[in-house]
């Protein structure tokens, strides 16, 4: 049997469980999970490994109207990711009618890869009402008429082995790309960081988690087994540094002890992580630091 390998761009707009089916299809955590909009900025792989075939899924931020460098900066990732890829994978919420967004996104699959084979995943079918099926459903497969379609639940895993089955079905033959064991890209120190903005991500509101970013600057292995971690949160002005902070530290203590106890779980290794607040002002729109930054 011939082997099969290729790249597969996941797209859509923010929030509609990108990162949640990517974490799903792979069968553990490789993409942080928020409700709140920009989760992901750059393009995360995940590698999917069967006895036959390789996939390489590519999380690309969420596709968004630019007003900061930093969104323009993720609007190319999305755009590149596209163009490379063999499968796109357009995720959407079929439990919303589409916005102006998808319609926007149909015509980016459209003309910045015409060739590559489509699937639309209409992710949060737990939320649909039954008598919006039809109506919903009819509607998102008229934006894209060549796409193949399934409703799908990532948050409860409905049908997610079924688009996995049918994405392998779609990869060209080509060869292994990455080792068995290699389920992303990302190295040990990238995924720490990510974890660490996911917390923050967590308790943060309004404005505030936009204008995060995470600097890891130190990983070091103990001699005694122990992760040591030095991060920096970054943010936009002193009042948000101090909402960050908290009062007496409270926000940044809850902010890092669930991100050591994430990464302590990811890596299965004792974790010593200590968390610094700085200010960056307007790093969004600043190419210096965006690229200090890793964007």
């Amino acid at each position: 049997m011939m082997y099969k390998s290729g790249v597969v761009a996941l797209v859509g707009s923010p929030n509609v469980g990108k990162s949640t089916l990517v974490n799903s299809l792979l069968g553990q955590k490789i993409a942080i999970v928020s409700s709140k909009p920009q989760t992901t900025r750059d393009a995360q792989r995940g590698i999917l490994t069967t006895e036959n075939a390789q996939v390489i899924f590519v999380d690309t931020p969420g596709v968004l109207r630019p007003n900061y460098v930093l969104d323009r900066t993720m609007l190319a990732i999305a755009r590149s990711a596209v163009q490379d890829a063999d499968v796109v994978l357009w995720i959407v919420d079929v439990a919303k009618k589409p916005s102006n967004e998808e319609r926007r996104i149909a015509k980016l699959i459209e003309q910045t890869n015409s060739s590559a084979a489509v699937y639309l995943a209409m992710n949060k079918s737990d939320l649909l009402k039954p008598e919006n099926v039809i109506n919903h459903t009819n509607i998102y497969r008229s934006l894209c008429d060549k796409a193949i379609w399934m409703l799908v639940s990532a948050k409860r895993g409905d049908n997610v082995e079924r688009v996995k089955k049918d994405i392998i079905d779609l990869m060209p033959e080509g060869p292994k790309y990455y080792e068995n064991d290699e389920i992303t890209d990302k190295t040990i120190r990238e995924l720490s960081g990510e974890l660490l903005r996911e917390s923050a991500l967590y308790y943060l509101r309004h404005e505030i988690p936009h204008g995060i970013a995470v600097l890891v600057e130190e990983f070091i292995e103990k001699e005694d087994g122990k992760i040591e971690i030095i991060a920096t949160l970054v943010v936009e002005n002193n009042r948000h540094k101090g909402v960050v902070i908290g009062k007496n530290g409270s926000m940044i203590k809850a902010i890092g002890i669930r991100a050591r106890r994430e990464i302590e779980k990811m890596i299965e290794q004792p974790v010593n992580l200590q968390t610094f607040v700085k200010v960056k002002a307007d790093w969004r729109n600043d190419n210096y630091q965006l690229k200090h930054m890793g964007y």
